[in-house]
């Protein structure tokens, strides 16, 4: 595996890393949130964030995988 391949697969840990830890601190900020409204908006951004972390990690072991195949 060359530099560029695995400086990406870093970065792309430490974001997915910070989607999820993002995603934890907001979900203790909805914990004090009273408005319905605006709970359910953080609450979708969780989950957002979350996938985003989770499809970022799946990047990171297909660009890991040398049977990858790119069109």
């Amino acid at each position: 595996m060359n530099h560029a391949t695995r400086s990406l697969r870093k970065t792309l840990d430490a974001v997915a890393a910070n989607n999820e830890a993002t995603a934890l601190e907001v979900m203790r900020a909805v914990e004090q949130v009273q408005d319905d409204l605006l709970r359910q908006k953080l609450l979708k951004s969780i989950h957002h964030l979350n996938q985003d972390a989770a499809d970022l990690r799946a990047l990171r072991e297909e660009i890991a995988s040398p049977l990858t195949r790119r069109a």
